[in-house]
């Protein structure tokens, strides 16, 4: 009979203690969804590519800053080019390119379709502000460029991201 005892002693203090962290866990869970919203608003910027304009937010991420919004717009920056786009209003829009050396190639998804020559960035004075430019271009020639502000903080990238030489620009809202 002790044994019994003390075995269901033993079987209610284990249940009563699951009973605990499960409460506890319930807790935390329910204490995320009613967190205030975090206001996205200070790190809002716009965004044009071809026909398309939207707000999306920036966000650091370990390979520069995504700019996303709801819709699934998203646009990779790693501090001097754009890397990534998809979305932009279109199913299935995924360009990336990669720079080595002198030359920037496009890809689409898994396929190679482009290659720019590029120059080095140059670095110039214009408005009390920096504006960063770089000449590229294979069949045409075009300009990217970033405007960065007196604070250090970048205000503006425009930069061509497709083997299309459509430009995308990114502007600070706030």
């Amino acid at each position: 009979m002790t044994f019994i005892r003390v075995f269901y002693c033993g079987l209610l203090l284990v249940l009563l203690s699951g009973c605990v962290i499960q409460s506890s866990q319930l807790s935390a869970l329910t204490g995320l969804f009613k967190s205030p919203p975090v206001d996205l608003s200070a790190n809002s910027w716009s965004v044009r590519y071809a026909d398309h304009e939207a707000i999306v937010y920036a966000i650091t991420v370990p390979e520069g800053t995504l700019f996303s919004n709801k819709a699934g717009d998203q646009i990779l920056f790693d501090g001097w080019s754009i890397r990534q786009v998809r979305g932009m209003g279109r199913r299935g829009l995924d360009y990336q390119n990669t720079d080595n050396s002198n030359q920037r190639t496009f890809m689409r998804g898994n396929r190679k379709v482009a290659i720019h020559s590029c120059m080095a960035w140059q670095q110039q004075e214009q408005s009390g502000m920096i504006r960063f430019s770089q000449q590229c271009g294979d069949i045409e020639p075009y300009v990217n460029s970033i405007l960065v502000a007196k604070d250090g903080s970048i205000a503006l990238i425009h930069q061509v991201v497709d083997d299309r030489y459509t430009a995308m620009t990114l502007t600070k809202l706030n």
